[in-house]
């Protein structure tokens, strides 16, 4: 346990003594003189000054000289004098990362584009945090830590860790750094410069030919079939198939809106209406009638098991896939490598680059051979019949493929 605090005879200026000094033996008074004539011990000084701003008292490092800590203490009065308060410092990351939380769930806490945090992005940036930073850096001061801590970090986690991963972790560092800064709890992001390791990941290559893919989805129950010809068909998200609703889709028309529910929306030009080709409205009619024609809020691709979430488990579907398509002697495709072959598919099929990036939900269209994309994306505009051309375009490659 640390030892007695006495006040000096220097205005501020308070002694540490060390355990088991003499001068604990003395009446705890605020009165005493200067600590030297009854200290058996080499105390540390440090200074205190109260901050009217944030109504707390503010307290320096601890120095070895009374001269060191009066320095320290003026140093302190001119920062809070200039706005730059003392206070900032006393914060610890474990009760920013608290408190920045509680914020991002409350919605007072923006991302980086000044909207509110989705639900997916706060457990992912909560669990970054508390799992590899907080264990680390938890009892640092915001204030105390620099560069060097975050990259020795980085470092650490390199070898064990995707580069993926490693650079979600940074990406949480600087949103709570974004949040402190916000409310003058820190000055610096330490994680702003900070040199992340290279991307190892294989870029995803694999794309099925329709007869293919066609193959693949019939080797499957329909209720496992139905999310992967969603990806492919409809170039559907993850998140977006999770969260379809028979609200969202007109089997009438053919047409599927996409990104409904805030959370199953990556951006804004998420939420998006989709033409449906044939082969995938057949299997919409016919898992809508197999279903005895659900309610309008049921899931299109409910779980096939009681999952926390209430949303279909991916991990489990693409298990069972997997066994399917080997029995089967098919080569499997992961349900993101759906919209890569979707795309593939569209440009194959001539649609333009901008009327796909549309289908797509890509908020910036990819650049493209021969197309400025500056061009695609401020001056080129989707005609009303556009999206029905894209369809009769793409039902036709896939008929002459097939």
């Amino acid at each position: 346990m640390p030892g007695r605090d006495t006040r000096t005879r220097w205005q501020g200026i308070y002694a540490r003594h060390r355990e088991g000094c003499t001068v604990e033996q003395l009446p705890r008074s605020p009165q005493l003189g200067e600590v030297s004539r009854t200290c058996d011990c080499e105390p540390s000084y440090y200074g205190k000054v109260y901050d009217r701003r944030a109504r707390r008292h503010a307290v320096t490092k601890r120095n070895m000289t009374p001269a060191a800590a009066r320095g320290a203490r003026k140093e302190l009065l001119d920062a809070i004098d200039k706005g730059k308060t003392g206070s900032k410092a006393r914060i610890r990351l474990r009760d920013a990362h608290t408190r920045f939380i509680n914020d991002a769930e409350g919605g007072r806490a923006f991302n980086k584009h000044g909207r509110p945090y989705k639900a997916s992005a706060i457990k992912d940036v909560d669990e970054c945090l508390r799992k590899h930073v907080a264990p680390r850096l938890g009892p640092r001061r915001l204030e105390d830590i620099r560069r060097g801590d975050i990259q020795g970090l980085i470092d650490d986690l390199a070898p064990r860790l995707s580069g993926s991963r490693v650079r979600s972790i940074v990406n949480a560092v600087r949103s709570l750094y974004r949040w402190a800064q916000d409310r003058e709890l820190a000055s610096e992001d330490p994680a702003a410069h900070v040199r992340l390791p290279a991307m190892e990941e294989k870029p995803r290559e694999r794309v099925a030919t329709p007869a293919e893919f066609a193959a693949l989805l019939d080797a499957l129950p329909i209720d496992d079939a139905l999310p992967y010809a969603l990806g492919g068909y409809a170039m559907g998200r993850r998140a977006q198939i999770q969260r379809l609703r028979w609200r969202d889709v007109d089997i009438e028309l053919g047409l599927i809106e996409w990104g409904v529910e805030k959370d199953a929306r990556k951006s804004r030009a998420a939420r998006r209406v989709v033409p449906t080709v044939k082969p995938l409205l057949q299997m919409l009619r016919r898992a809508y009638k197999e279903r005895g024609e659900p309610d309008a809020e049921h899931l299109v691709c409910p779980p096939l098991h009681k999952s926390k979430s209430g949303l279909l488990d991916t991990s489990g579907l693409s298990n069972r896939a997997i066994t399917a398509w080997e029995v089967h002697g098919l080569q499997p495709i992961g349900l993101h490598d759906c919209r890569h072959t979707a795309a593939t598919w569209l440009d194959t099929a001539g649609v333009s680059p901008k009327v796909a990036s549309v289908l797509m939900g890509h908020s910036v269209p990819e650049q493209q051979r021969g197309a400025a994309p500056i061009t695609l994306a401020r001056y080129t505009h989707v005609l009303p019949d556009a999206i029905e051309k894209a369809r009769a375009q793409l039902d036709a490659w896939l008929l002459t493929e097939s």
